[in-house]
C-alpha cells in the first residue's frame, strides 16, 4: 500500500490522483489477521565508486536527503551528464563529479572487498576477523556468496525505531512524524533477516536485541521469517538506574534467540545467574583444550573439602591429545608451589624457557609441582602463570590426591557445579549496565566522550554470543549492524576465556551523525570527500575501536587505562588477527573478461578461512597457492597438472577456485582434484550469484 501511496503522489492529473487516493483508502478498509505492513517501494543506496553511465539512476553529491532522484539519458566528451529528474521536473546538465551513483536494492550489483589494512600480532595460522565499512544489505548479499549455510551465530542491535530519527529509510530519517515508520521498520528489517536466514547453519542461533517500541512487530515478523524455528526471550537489565519515561522508569531491553527445533539443546548454560566468564590469558596456538570431559572421576576430589557438593573439579593440567604440550604451549610451563604440610596451593612460578628442564628443588619449603604426566612426558597447565595466580587467589585452585608411584600431586581447578545449568530468561548482572560497560568503556578506549550513542555492554554481548558458541572454539559470528564494534571485543574476551579462535565478522555503515552532516554539507564537505567520511562512524568509531581493542593503545598512542572484569589491563590487548575492509562495486563485464581478478582475491581469502595475510597483490605463474593460506587459484588451464601436483603437497589447502570459461574442462578438472577440496569456477559462480535478484520479500 505504502509503495502505491508513492507513486499516486506523482500522478500530474489531480482528478486522477485524488480518485486514485479514494480507491486506495477504501482498500486499506479490509482486516487481515497476523502481522501486516506495507512492502514499500525497495530501498535504495547512493554508491561511491561506481561508475555513470547512460541509464544510471543517480543523485546529487550535495543532496544529503537525497529529495531527488535522475535518470542519465547522456554522456558528453567534457565529464557531464544529461538527467531526467523522476519527478518529471526538468532535464539538467551537471559534471560527473557533482553525482552519487544510486542502486535500488534488488537490482543487480557486484560487490567486492578492498582492504584497508589490519593488525597481526596473532599467530600466524590464526584466521583473520573483518570488520566491513558498507551498505549492510549488499555485504549481506556477499556473505551469502562467501559463507552460505556456514554461520554459527548472527548477533544483531538493530535500530530501535524510537521515532528519534535514529535510523533512515531511503536515505530519509524515520521519525514520529511519519504515518508508516513500524510498516518502513518491518520492510526494511525483513529484506535483511531473509539474508541473514540463508547464512545460518542448520544449528545456527540468531540473536537480535529490541527494546518495547518494535518488540512485537519483530517476534511477529521473526515467526515469519523463520516458520520453523524457536524463538525466546531474553530480558537484560542494562540500566538499573532506569530511564526517565512516563509512568514506568525502564531498565531492561530485550533479547531474541532464534533456535532451530528439532536440533539437540544448542543453548549453553553459564556459572551463577549469567556471572561474568573468568578471563583467561591469550594462548599462544589458539586452540582450544580438548580434555574439557575427560576427568578421572575420584582423582578430583580435594581432601577435607565440605564445598565439594557445589562444585565440579579438573585436572589444572591439560589432558588432551591436543595443544596440551609444553612445546605447544610454552608459556603454560612453569612450576606451582605447594604446602605439603598444610595440604594447600600456595602460588605459580614463572614458565622456564624451552630449553630449561624443570627445577625439582624445595624453594621457601614449598615444593614445585610441573605439568608433568605418568610417562614423564612434558605437557603444560590450562592457564598462564599471571591467570592461574589469580585463580589460586580466588581459592579455586587446591590440592587433590597424593600419588605414591610418581611421588606427586594432583592440582585441581574447581568450577561451580551449576555450569550446566540452563539459562534464565532475566539477566540482572552487574557487568551488564550498559553506562559503565558500554559508553564509559567505549569513552577511555578512543579517549573521546560521546563518539556513538549507547553502545552495548561488551559482557552482555559476550554472554549472549557465549550462550550459542561457547562449546564451539572455532564459531563464525557475524554480526550487520556493528556499530561501535562491541562484537569484535566480545569475540575477543570469548577466545581469550578459552583459547578459541572464534572469527567474527562486522559490518557497519560509514553514517554520519545529522547534525554533523549538515554543518559539513554547509562547509561543502559531501560524501566521498575525505573530511566528511573521516566523521563516519566507522572510521571514527569502529575501526579506531577494534584497534584498540587488539594493541591496548587509544587511537592517539596512550595506552588503555583499567582492566576487564576478571582483571585482564585493557592495555595487554589481544593477540587477534583483524583486517579492515571497504565494500566496493565491480563491473559486471570486466569481471567476465577476468580484468578483476585481483579485485576479487579478497574474497577467496575470506571464504577460505582467512588464514594468513590479506593479498594484495597478484604474482602467480599459471596458478596461485599460498604457502601461508588454505586458498588455491588456477588462473590457466594449461598449469593444471602443476597445480594438482601442489595441491597434493597442501593438505591444508581447503577451498580451490578454478578459472576457465569451459563447463566441460571446470568438470574434468573438478574430477581430477582430491575430494576433500571445496571448488568452484570463476567467474561464473560470482556473476550467476549477484545477476540474480536477492533478498527480496517472499
Amino acid at each position: 500500500m505504502a509503495d502505491l501511496e508513492d507513486l499516486i503522489a506523482r500522478v500530474p492529473d489531480h482528478r486522477l490522483q485524488a480518485e486514485l487516493a479514494r480507491a486506495l483508502t477504501t482498500l486499506k478498509r479490509r482486516q487481515r489477521f497476523g502481522l501486516v505492513f506495507e512492502e514499500h517501494l525497495p530501498e535504495t543506496a547512493a554508491l561511491l565508486g561506481l561508475p555513470i553511465q547512460v541509464g544510471s539512476l543517480v543523485q546529487r553529491r550535495d543532496d544529503l536527503g537525497a529529495r531527488t532522484l535522475y535518470r542519465v539519458t547522456e554522456l558528453d566528451g567534457d565529464g557531464r551528464a544529461s538527467l531526467e529528474p523522476l519527478d518529471g521536473g526538468e532535464t539538467e546538465v551537471l559534471p560527473l563529479t557533482a553525482l552519487l551513483v544510486v542502486k535500488r536494492f534488488g537490482d543487480p550489483i557486484y560487490p567486492t572487498l578492498t582492504s584497508l589494512g589490519g593488525l597481526r600480532p596473532g599467530a600466524a595460522a590464526r584466521p583473520s576477523h573483518a570488520v566491513i565499512n558498507g551498505e549492510n544489505y549488499h555485504a549481506l548479499q556477499l556473505l551469502t556468496f562467501l559463507y552460505a549455510g556456514q554461520v554459527d551465530c548472527i548477533y544483531i542491535d538493530p535500530p530501535y525505531n524510537t521515532g528519534a530519527r535514529d535510523w533512515k529509510y531511503n536515505n530519509r530519517y524515520v521519525d514520529d512524524n511519519d504515518s508508516w515508520r513500524h510498516s518502513k521498520w518491518l520492510s526494511f528489517m525483513a529484506r535483511r533477516l531473509q539474508l541473514a536466514r540463508r547464512l545460518l547453519r542448520p544449528d545456527g542461533v540468531l540473536i537480535v536485541t529490541i527494546d518495547e517500541h518494535e518488540l512485537h512487530h519483530l517476534g511477529m515478523l521473526l515467526e515469519k521469517v523463520f516458520p520453523a524455528a524457536a524463538r525466546y526471550m531474553v530480558s537484560i537489565v542494562i540500566n538499573p538506574k532506569g530511564r526517565r519515561e512516563p509512568n514506568f522508569s525502564r531498565i531492561d531491553e530485550q533479547v531474541f534467540f532464534v533456535v532451530p527445533n528439532g536440533a539437540a539443546e544448542i543453548i549453553q548454560g553459564t556459572t551463577g545467574t549469567q556471572a561474568p566468564l573468568p578471563l583467561a590469558d591469550e594462548e599462544d596456538d589458539g586452540e582450544a583444550d580438548e580434555s574439557e570431559a575427560d576427568d578421572e572421576p575420584g582423582a578430583a576430589l580435594p581432601q577435607g573439602d565440605q564445598e565439594a557438593v557445589d562444585w565440579e573439579y579438573r585436572h589444572a593440567r591439560r589432558r588432551g591429545t591436543e595443544s596440551s604440550y609444553r612445546h605447544q604451549r610454552p608459556n603454560q610451563f612453569y612450576p606451582i608451589f605447594i604446602d605439603e604440610v598444610a595440604r594447600r596451593v600456595v602460588r605459580a612460578g614463572p614458565s622456564i624457557p624451552a630449553t630449561d628442564e624443570p627445577d625439582l628443588a624445595l624453594v621457601d619449603g614449598l615444593r614445585p609441582i610441573w605439568p608433568i604426566d605418568a610417562e614423564s612426558r612434558h605437557r603444560c597447565w590450562r592457564y598462564t602463570p599471571d591467570s592461574m595466580q589469580a585463580r589460586i587467589e580466588r581459592g579455586d585452585v587446591v590440592l587433590g590426591k597424593y600419588n605414591q608411584n610418581q611421588d606427586s600431586w594432583t592440582i585441581n581447578i574447581r568450577y561451580p557445579r551449576n555450569l550446566s545449568r540452563k539459562l534464565k530468561t532475566v539477566w540482572w548482572d552487574t557487568a551488564h549496565d550498559a553506562g559503565t560497560h558500554g559508553t564509559q568503556l567505549l569513552s577511555k578506549m578512543l579517549g573521546t566522550p560521546g563518539l556513538f550513542p549507547f553502545p552495548k555492554s561488551v559482557y552482555a554481548v559476550r554472554d549472549c554470543l557465549a550462550a550459542v558458541v561457547r562449546n564451539r572454539p572455532r564459531a563464525l559470528i557475524v554480526d550487520f549492524f556493528a556499530g561501535s564494534g562491541t562484537t569484535f571485543h566480545a569475540t575477543c574476551l570469548l577466545n581469550a576465556d578459552d583459547g578459541g579462535t572464534r572469527r567474527s565478522i562486522l559490518v557497519t555503515n560509514n553514517e554520519v551523525a545529522e547534525v554533523e552532516a549538515r554543518r559539513l554539507y554547509q562547509q561543502g564537505h559531501y560524501r566521498g570527500d575525505p573530511t566528511f567520511e573521516a566523521a563516519g562512524i566507522f572510521e571514527r568509531v569502529t575501526q579506531p575501536r577494534c584497534e584498540a581493542v587488539v594493541t591496548g593503545t587509544r587511537p592517539d598512542g596512550t595506552p588503555i587505562a583499567g582492566k576487564h572484569i576478571g582483571g585482564r589491563p585493557f592495555h595487554r590487548g589481544f593477540a587477534e588477527n583483524v583486517e579492515f575492509f571497504r565494500l566496493d562495486y565491480l563491473d559486471a563485464d570486466s569481471v567476465d573478461l577476468g580484468l578483476e581478478f585481483a579485485a576479487l582475491l579478497p574474497l577467496l581469502w575470506l571464504a577460505a578461512g582467512a588464514v594468513g595475510p590479506c593479498p594484495t597483490a597478484v604474482e602467480a605463474d599459471g596458478f596461485l597457492l599460498p604457502e601461508d593460506s588454505t586458498y588455491g587459484v588456477l588462473t590457466r588451464e594449461s598449469r593444471f597438472r602443476a597445480f594438482r601436483a601442489a595441491l597434493e603437497q597442501r593438505p591444508d589447502v581447503s577451498h580451490v577456485w578454478l578459472v576457465t570459461d569451459s563447463e566441460q574442462a571446470y568438470a574434468e578438472m573438478c574430477a581430477a582434484l582430491p575430494p576433500d577440496k571445496r571448488v568452484a569456477m570463476l567467474y561464473r559462480d560470482y556473476l550467476r550469484h549477484f545477476r540474480v535478484r536477492v533478498g527480496q520479500l517472499s
